[in-house]
């Protein structure tokens, strides 16, 4: 009971910093290096909230899970260490994409204040959204230095079209949005870096997809960046809910 407590009521702090899942906490991950050893530990830090590059520390029961996803494509769990901190070993050289996300739920609007559940639950609601929150980032292992997998498949996702590892600052930066597998077009796609702001909701620069889903970032400086993507789309049943709301970011290093 007490945890099931402390998660909703750090949902709760969640979505009333807005009121909105446009305006609220994102989930990245920090990774220090670009190439590590095959079968050596990698450091990997949880991001949570809405200033790049540390914020808040998510709540306990809110992660739904993490993992490296292998360059078979096999799931890999991470070594949780504390609330923050995860270990992965590579087994082998490749690339790894490193993918987390939240528990899925809703959040109803009420005339006495947010309640989380579905709006069938409660009396006199103004609005209620189901809301789904991703980030992942890329981890090269040994020499290996071809484009990280493609997609993990995850319902919103944005997928680097220039492996990550080469970027260095001047460059033109090609990314894809996808949507349930196809192009997203109009998609606003979010980005900073380390240090650009303290400020929360504050980016370095904004962009839109075109009818292909693709978009290009000029990544003016060096250093850890951040990339996010919001969607949103009618929930399949009204009675339950309004709106159905994504988040996906990604994170890598510019030299």
């Amino acid at each position: 009971m007490k945890l099931r407590k402390a998660f909703q009521i750090g949902l709760m702090a969640l979505f009333l910093c807005s009121g909105t899942l446009a305006g609220a906490h994102s989930l990245w991950f920090n990774v220090d290096g670009r190439h590590w050893d095959v079968g050596k530990p990698v450091t990997i830090e949880l991001g949570w909230g809405h200033k790049f590059p540390r914020d808040t520390e998510m709540k306990e029961g809110m992660l739904n899970e993490v993992f490296a996803l292998a360059p078979d494509g096999k799931k890999i769990p991470l070594k949780q260490i504390s609330k923050t901190i995860f270990q992965f070993v590579p087994p082998e050289e490749g690339v790894y994409v490193i993918s987390g996300n939240v528990h899925p739920g809703f959040v109803s609007k009420t005339t006495q204040g947010y309640k989380m559940g579905p709006k069938n639950s409660f009396k006199q609601v103004v609005s209620c959204f189901h809301y789904d929150l991703r980030g992942k980032t890329f981890l090269y292992a040994g020499d290996h230095a071809k484009m990280p997998v493609q997609a993990v498949e995850d319902p919103l996702e944005i997928i680097p079209m220039e492996n990550p590892l080469g970027l260095k600052r001047g460059s033109d930066f090609p990314i894809r949005v996808l949507f349930n597998g196809k192009p997203l077009a109009d998609a606003t796609v979010n980005a900073t870096y380390a240090g650009f702001s303290d400020q929360p909701h504050t980016f370095a620069l904004t962009v839109k997809t075109d009818q292909k889903g693709m978009a290009g970032l000029g990544l003016v400086e060096k250093g850890k960046w951040f990339l996010s993507v919001t969607h949103e789309i009618p929930y399949h049943d009204k009675k339950e809910c309004d709106t159905q709301k994504y988040n996906a970011t990604i994170t890598f290093d510019v030299k």
